[in-house]
């Protein structure tokens, strides 16, 4: 299940094209079946017209004049001045017989209109009227050489119908499209939960959750392979990934018997006066970097366990302020040497949470460490806590160079260490490592860039009591 650079969601592309589907649909509709009442109501009114028509041609034919002028009459009487006329007319256009006309002065004469046709044509038009009536549907026949014939009814009651018609037809548009765009948007819903399943699974899996899988819930028969093949895709990648860090830790574990071997002989030679002059210089560097691979391996091992769960974490109630202004006195030496300015800052009241305070305070050390290694002097290092939604935001904010975008993807990466950062001390591990404690305590952690430069750490933890 809110799109700019992210575009438009598939939910909200599909429940657009149902409502224009709908709506396409509602208007074609509507045309076919506004112009098909059309037609029926107009052949009904011609209908009508024409037996009027006839009768007064029988009556004419039997030369009953009284009865003529009678029918004349009667329909004007029937129909009314306003929505009826008939007229009686010679070839000249003179008016033979008619009924009243005084509301149809603009009339065309039929002896105009079929002055050309054949005895006994008629021709039926539609006519514009300058009044509120609009429209006329007109019939003109010609009865001889010299009489023509002429019937007129208002179209106004026909017209406020298909107004009527047309805005009931908006009314049902608009619905439909209502309708389609709902129903557009829940079947999208339906057809899309599976793939945001999968979405957020493999969310999940890369934050290192690398257990998570998505269940076949019978979402369709493409859903159900894609979520299938999701979930083969994710075991052998987890495969792959335990196998290649059992290896790494195997290596680790070999590593430190041979490792403390080669320190305890070297640092020997030393104490017992083996080695003097520039061979005991060697012998302290193997110490050193002995040291140095020893840190390395175990900090390596210690991110296993914590990713993996193993070990288990020694949980207890935990005051982060407390933690905060412990961390931040452990460096407050280092940073004063450096001219940087350190300060932790807490609210008033204590932030209490179940952690494991050793593990913790590695991690949150690990980033102070790092704030302070990349902030020139003169700078400043800014410890806090803060709470929301019971959760608390352990942050480390510095005003150093920052960290570019391209690094930010892979900065909690084992081993990785940027170009700038090269030349410092270091080896890849202590945000590695923050990250993996994050994840043990259920929580996570993020990096982003101050606005007014420098870089911050934000690690969260959930809050609560034991």
């Amino acid at each position: 299940m809110s799109s700019g650079g992210e575009g438009r969601s598939l939910a909200f592309q599909l429940a657009v094209y149902f409502s224009g589907v709908f709506g396409l649909i509602s208007i074609l509709g509507g045309l076919l079946l506004f112009h098909l009442v059309s037609v029926h109501n107009l052949d009904e009114i011609d209908d009508d017209i024409t037996r009027q028509k006839e009768e007064l041609v029988r009556l004419l034919r039997d030369g009953d004049a009284v009865a003529v002028r009678e029918e004349f009459t009667a329909g004007a009487l029937a129909s009314g001045t306003t929505d009826y006329f008939v007229r009686l007319t010679d070839a000249d256009g003179k008016v033979l017989m008619t009924s009243d006309m005084s509301r149809w002065p603009e009339i065309v004469k039929a002896a105009t209109l079929l002055d050309r046709e054949d005895v006994g044509t008629s021709r039926f038009r539609t006519v514009d009227l300058p009044d509120t009536r609009r429209k006329a549907r007109l019939l003109s026949v010609r009865l001889s050489p010299e009489r023509y014939m002429q019937m007129g009814i208002s179209l106004e009651s026909n017209e406020l119908f298909f107004d009527n018609l047309r805005h009931t037809g908006m009314l049902i548009l608009a619905l439909m499209l209502g309708l389609g765009g709902l129903t557009g948007w829940a079947l999208a819903r339906k057809a899309m939960a599976g793939v945001e399943g999968v979405t957020a699974a493999a969310t999940r899996i890369a934050d290192g959750h690398f257990s998570e899988r998505v269940e076949v819930a019978g979402q369709g028969r493409e859903i159900d392979r894609l979520v299938a093949t999701f979930n083969v895709m994710a075991d052998r990648v987890q495969r792959v990934l335990t196998e290649m860090r059992q290896v790494n830790d195997n290596i680790a574990h070999d590593l430190r018997s041979p490792l403390t071997r080669i320190r305890g002989l070297a640092e020997s030679a030393v104490v017992d006066g083996t080695l003097s002059g520039e061979g005991a210089e060697i012998a302290g560097s193997i110490v050193e970097d002995c040291d140095r691979l020893m840190l390395m391996i175990n900090t390596m091992l210690d991110i296993t366990e914590a990713e993996a769960g193993l070990g288990g974490l020694k949980l207890a109630e935990l005051d982060l302020c407390e933690l905060v202004a412990q961390v931040t006195e452990l460096f407050a030496g280092v940073a004063e040497d450096k001219g940087i300015d350190l300060a932790g800052q807490c609210a008033g009241e204590p932030v209490v949470a179940l952690a494991d305070r050793r593990k913790l305070q590695r991690a949150l050390a690990n980033l102070v460490d790092n704030a302070i290694k990349y902030t020139p002097a003169g700078g400043r290092v800014r410890v806090a806590v803060n709470c929301r939604e019971g959760r608390a935001d352990l942050t480390v904010s510095d005003t150093g160079p920052g960290i570019v975008l391209e690094d930010m993807l892979r900065i909690f990466d084992r081993f990785f260490r940027s170009d700038r950062s090269r030349h410092l001390p270091g080896n890849g591990l202590g945000l590695s490592l923050a990250q993996a404690v994050a994840h043990a305590h259920g929580g996570a952690i993020e990096v982003g860039q101050v606005p007014d430069g420098g870089s911050v750490f934000t690690l969260t933890i959930p809050l609560g009591r034991a």
